[in-house]
């Protein structure tokens, strides 16, 4: 069982790592935004872009989710 203390500590941890992630898929957009997609060197560069982000988007989720679990629990507890 977690106190409400290691709750709100996880809480921060996430909130971070949410912060982090979200900086990641900026960065990715960002990239994207400057990788033209006129020859088949920066549509493959273009397309590996795409993945990262779309995996850093999976990891923004999988956060949110555990910040409201982790939130539920504390307003449970």
């Amino acid at each position: 069982m977690e106190s409400n203390e290691s709750i709100r500590a996880r809480l921060n941890v996430l909130s971070k790592a949410l912060i982090s992630e979200e900086n990641s898929v900026q960065y990715y957009e960002g990239l994207l935004g400057k990788t033209p997609d006129n020859t088949e060197e920066s549509l493959g560069t273009r397309r590996m872009y795409e993945d990262l982000r779309d995996e850093e988007k999976k990891h923004v989720a999988k956060i949110q989710s555990l910040i409201e679990y982790w939130k539920g629990q504390l307003e449970g507890s």
